[in-house]
C-alpha cells in the first residue's frame, strides 16, 4: 500500500506546474549558489542524470544531514518509483537552473518551468517565449558578479525583505503559454505553410533559437541552431531553415551573411535572410510538385540563384553562403556556395563524405550577392547515398572553423540519443571554445539530421 500511494504522489507531482518562488538576486553571494543542493526542499522537481546521457523528473522527498538528496523517480526498466540519491557534486551538474525559480532580470520575468522531452531546460519569458537556458545561466552569474562588484549585497534586513516582498507581488501564479509547440510535438508540412517564420522553421534576419528548434518526421529527426556566438558582433548574421514536407522528406538550410562585404544597419543579417526565404519559397513548390531527385536537385541550385539576383537588387554589396538540401530516406541532395558546409556521418560516427568549401581562411572565393564579371556564383551540387542512423551535419564557418576535428563531430553527433541532443552538444562545445578563445569568435549555426529517428 506505501509502495502504491509513492507512486500515485510521483505521478501526481510530475504532472503539475512548479510552485514557483522568487529569487532575489542580491541574496545570492555566489553564482554557485543559483542551483545548489542546499536551495532544494522537499517537493521540489529536480533534473536527474540517468544512464546513456538522459535526463528526467524527479521528486525530493528528503534532505539527509549530510547534505545529500533523496529524490524519487521512474525506474527505466520497469517504470514504477524508484530511489535515488544525489550529492551536491551531482545535483550541480545536471542542475545549472533549479525548477520552478521565478527571476525578473533586465526589466523581463523568467520561469524555470521544468525540461522538454530531450532534456533540456524550459526557460520561459513573460511574453511565453523560450530562452537558451545556457546562455540564461551565464546572465544570471553576470549580474551576481555585477552586484557583488557594486557592493549592492550588502543589504539591510529591511531592504531584503522590501526586494523579497516586491518580487513575490510580481510573481504570477504559472507563466504564460509557449510561443511555439515543444520538441516532439506534430510539425507543419511546408506544402500548408503561407509564411515562414521562426515559429514553423526559418530562423534567419538577426534572429536567434531559444535552445534548438526541432521536428521529427516519418523519415528522420532534425535539430536546429543559430545564434550570435561568444566574443563577436552583438547581432546574429546567420540564418537557418528547417521544414518537411507530407511524405517526412527534409528541407534545410544554413546561410552566413559575410561580415565584410557590406550590410544594412536597418535590416541586420538581411542577405542571409534572403537566402533563407528563397529556399522556403523554392522547396515549398518542389514539396507540392512532389518532385523527384533531378528535379529537386534543380529546384535548390535555382533557389540558391534566386537569392543571389535578389541580394545584389538590394545595393548593399552584401553577400551571403549557402549550403541547402532535400533529404529523405535514401538520399541527400545539396548545393553549396560558400564556407558553410556538411558533412555525412554513418551510424557509427564514421565520416563518409563533405562539402568541399569555397573559401581559404576569412577569404570568401563564391558566395551568393558576390558580383562576377558575365557570370553568377559557381555552385556546387552532391548526391550522397543515405541510411537509416547516419547523420548529417551542416553548419556556418561558426562551426566548420572552430577547431573541432570531424572526427570528434563524428562522435558527438553518434552518441547524443537524438539529433536535437546532438544539435545541443555541439552548440555548447563550439560556444565554450568561443568563450575560452580557443576557437574562432564567430555567429554560430549548426543543423543535425539523423535519418531513421522516430
Amino acid at each position: 500500500m506505501v509502495f502504491g500511494r509513492r507512486k500515485s504522489e510521483l505521478e501526481n507531482r510530475l504532472a503539475q506546474e512548479p510552485e514557483y518562488r522568487p529569487v532575489v538576486l542580491a541574496r545570492l553571494m555566489h553564482p554557485t549558489q543559483i542551483a545548489a543542493a542546499s536551495r532544494y526542499q522537499v517537493g521540489d522537481l529536480i533534473r536527474v542524470p540517468r544512464t546513456g546521457g538522459h535526463f528526467s523528473l524527479g521528486l525530493v522527498t528528503e534532505r539527509k544531514d549530510s547534505g545529500e538528496l533523496v529524490v524519487q523517480v521512474h525506474s527505466q526498466k520497469s517504470g514504477k518509483p524508484s530511489i535515488k540519491e544525489l550529492d551536491a557534486v551531482a545535483v550541480a551538474k545536471a542542475n545549472p537552473l533549479k525548477i520552478g525559480d521565478f527571476f525578473e532580470l533586465e526589466g523581463v520575468s523568467f520561469w524555470i518551468t521544468g525540461i522538454d522531452d530531450e532534456g533540456e531546460f524550459v526557460v520561459l519569458t513573460d511574453t511565453g517565449e523560450r530562452v537558451d537556458p545556457a546562455e540564461f545561466r551565464q546572465r544570471l552569474e553576470a549580474a551576481i558578479v555585477a552586484l557583488d562588484a557594486a557592493d549592492t549585497v550588502q543589504m539591510s534586513a529591511s531592504e531584503l525583505r522590501k526586494a523579497r516582498d516586491g518580487a513575490k507581488e510580481r510573481a504570477p501564479t504559472t507563466p504564460l503559454p509557449l510561443a511555439r509547440p515543444m520538441d516532439g510535438s506534430p510539425y507543419v508540412p511546408i506544402e500548408s505553410i503561407f509564411d515562414a517564420s521562426s515559429a514553423t522553421g526559418l530562423i534567419a534576419g538577426n534572429k536567434e533559437t531559444d535552445t534548438v528548434y526541432g521536428l521529427v518526421s516519418p523519415m528522420a529527426g532534425a535539430a536546429l541552431h543559430t545564434d550570435r556566438g561568444h566574443n563577436y558582433k552583438s547581432w546574429n548574421e546567420d540564418g537557418g531553415a528547417l521544414f518537411a514536407d507530407r511524405r517526412g522528406r527534409l528541407y534545410v538550410g544554413v546561410f552566413d551573411q559575410a561580415g565584410g562585404e557590406g550590410s544594412d544597419a536597418n535590416h541586420l543579417g538581411a542577405a542571409s535572410a534572403v537566402a533563407a526565404q528563397a529556399l522556403f519559397d523554392q522547396m515549398r513548390e518542389s514539396a507540392r510538385a512532389d518532385h523527384g531527385p533531378e528535379e529537386a536537385l534543380e529546384a535548390l541550385a535555382q533557389a540558391a540563384l534566386r537569392a543571389h539576383r535578389a541580394i545584389l537588387a538590394r545595393g548593399h554589396g552584401e553577400v551571403s553562403t549557402f549550403v541547402a538540401a532535400r533529404i529523405d530516406e535514401t538520399d541527400a541532395l545539396i548545393v553549396n556556395v560558400g564556407d558553410s558546409g556538411a558533412m555525412h556521418f554513418d551510424a557509427q560516427g564514421v565520416l563518409l563524405d563533405r562539402t568541399q568549401p569555397q573559401g581559404v581562411g576569412r577569404i570568401l572565393l563564391e558566395g551568393l550577392g558576390m558580383t562576377r564579371e558575365n557570370r553568377d556564383p559557381q555552385q556546387e551540387s552532391y548526391r550522397w547515398l543515405i541510411a537509416p542512423g547516419h547523420h548529417l551535419v551542416f553548419g556556418s564557418d561558426g562551426l566548420l572553423d572552430s577547431k573541432l576535428d570531424p572526427k570528434e563531430i563524428g562522435q558527438m553527433v553518434r552518441s547524443a540519443p537524438s539529433a536535437a541532443q546532438a544539435t545541443r552538444m555541439l552548440r555548447d562545445e563550439v560556444r565554450e571554445r568561443m568563450r575560452t578563445k580557443t576557437g574562432k569568435p564567430d555567429n554560430l549555426t549548426v543543423l543535425v539530421v539523423r535519418i531513421g529517428e522516430k
